[in-house]
């Protein structure tokens, strides 16, 4: 029969085979708690202390950061936005040239001349900037008159027009 302590006072005591190896298990579950539990209130504050000190420390290096992700994330979502009208209006455009016919606003007899259709959608393009370019025009009709520009264009590029003087390469393309 082993000895062994068994605590309370620390009194030894015979005991046998099976009561030891209980009383090992005992311990043994009773140590790996009581390390658990030191790792948990040790550890935890020493993680927030360490946390606060590197933010500290680096707060110029992190303000940096967030502001340069702040950037990219709003160049995104314009992009995202831009690209989004840009399907629509040639979602709308490609729509409305199914359905209606493709004719310019001025008419073939103009100023006592007959024009053709290439010169047809130039003048319309013409009329559509000037009034853009008089300035007093609501952004609503900005947008519109916008979209009827590149509705010109695009009819203007599958009737195999040349670019007019009135709209610029970037618009052209």
């Amino acid at each position: 029969m082993p000895i062994t302590a068994i605590p309370k006072g620390v009194e030894l005591r015979k005991i046998t085979a099976v009561q030891k190896r209980a009383l090992d298990e005992l311990i043994t579950k009773e140590r790996g708690s009581s390390a658990l539990t030191t790792a948990l209130v040790v550890g935890i504050p020493s993680i927030i202390a360490g946390s606060a000190v590197l933010a500290y420390v680096f707060k110029e290096e992190a303000k940096e950061w967030f502001d340069e992700q702040e950037q990219k994330v709003k160049d995104v979502v314009k992009d995202v936005v831009v690209k989004t009208g840009e399907t629509m209006v040639e979602l709308v455009i490609e729509t409305g040239n199914k359905i209606f016919r493709n004719n310019p606003v001025t008419p073939e007899q103009y100023g006592g001349a007959t024009l053709d259709r290439c010169t047809r959608w130039a003048v319309d393009a013409t009329e559509n900037l000037a009034r853009v370019q008089k300035g007093d025009l609501t952004k609503t009709e900005i947008a519109g008159l916008a979209s009827n520009l590149v509705y010109i264009i695009s009819n203007m590029k599958s009737e195999g027009c040349s670019r007019p003087s009135a709209i610029s390469v970037a618009q052209w393309g």
